[in-house]
């Protein structure tokens, strides 16, 4: 069952998304209660809990809100727990400015990969992900992060497949690990996916009619040979959904993964693969530099 929504908390996430990207500029009471589309005494009394805690500062002049200094100590106590992402973060600016994708940095366990930062372009595609989206491993999605995971855990996502599709990813997955980056590319046609956000919007979505179109589109990949690639033609056109390179911590662990989202314009497999290369001559150096700061 779907967790209860909760638009005070909905209204708070959604305030401090907007103020972090207004730099110095701040809210007014009256600006906030617009954005938020509440009645100035509800966000008043909101507000003046934040200030309390000191999550949020008031400009006594301009009569604007800004992020507190509360938050820098929850913000250090969070990074304690991500050390490869605060090396990451100016790594990930760079990349971003250098290839026009977008950068993003994903946490991983050993059942999902969750969003912990990303750096936006203008040129990049697809959709913002929100912090903390989380994606499970469950074939064929995480094969990026698999194929950094060591033998036994590859043999067991390995397993999950339909026997006829295994030797396939497996040298995809070899492939991938020996030239330090995965590719994904984008191979469904829209249409399917359209109808799959149809039926989400639906107020009369049915479960398991979602399932069988989820189960559907997972069957359409893992029998796709070139949505995760083994090799790339330099002279074919590709559409590529993503490009992944580890940063690797203590015992080859993945520390972090970046990921870089290229325009969905068609590119050639040799600048993929200049894109994959200067994607992984970021991460190695991210990884060298994790190991001397321990």
């Amino acid at each position: 069952m779907a967790p209860r929504p909760s638009p005070q908390t909905e209204r708070v996430v959604n305030l401090f998304d907007h103020l972090a990207g207004l730099g110095n500029e701040g809210m007014t009471l009256a600006e906030i209660s617009r954005h938020l589309s509440v009645h100035k005494a509800s966000c008043h009394s909101m507000l003046a809990e934040l200030l309390r805690a000191g999550w949020l500062l008031r400009d006594p002049v301009r009569k604007t809100y800004h992020l507190g200094p509360a938050l820098v100590r929850l913000g250090r106590e969070a990074a304690g727990r991500y050390p490869a992402l605060v090396l990451a973060r100016s790594a990930m600016a760079e990349l971003a400015a250098a290839t026009g994708a977008h950068c993003v940095a994903f946490s991983v366990s050993d059942d999902y990969s969750t969003v912990v930062d990303q750096v936006r372009s203008p040129q990049g595609g697809g959709h913002p992900m929100p912090i903390g989206t989380q994606f499970p491993h469950r074939p064929p999605y995480g094969a990026s992060i698999v194929a950094w995971s060591g033998p036994r855990a590859r043999d067991q996502w390995l397993a999950a497949l339909p026997e006829d599709a295994r030797d396939r990813y497996r040298r995809a997955l070899t492939a991938a690990e020996q030239r330090g980056y995965a590719v994904g590319l984008h191979i469904l046609p829209d249409l399917r996916l359209q109808e799959l956000a149809l039926i989400v919007r639906s107020a009369e979505v049915r479960s398991t009619r979602l399932s069988q179109l989820a189960q559907a589109l997972t069957d359409e990949l893992i029998h796709t040979e070139d949505w995760f690639p083994a090799n790339l033609d330099p002279d074919r056109s590709y559409r590529v959904s993503h490009i992944d390179s580890p940063i690797l911590g203590p015992g080859s662990r993945v520390a972090l993964m970046l990921s870089l989202v290229p325009s969905a314009d068609p590119m050639s497999g040799a600048a993929i693969t200049r894109l994959g290369t200067q994607l992984h001559s970021a991460t190695r150096r991210l990884g060298a530099a994790l190991a001397e700061a321990r």
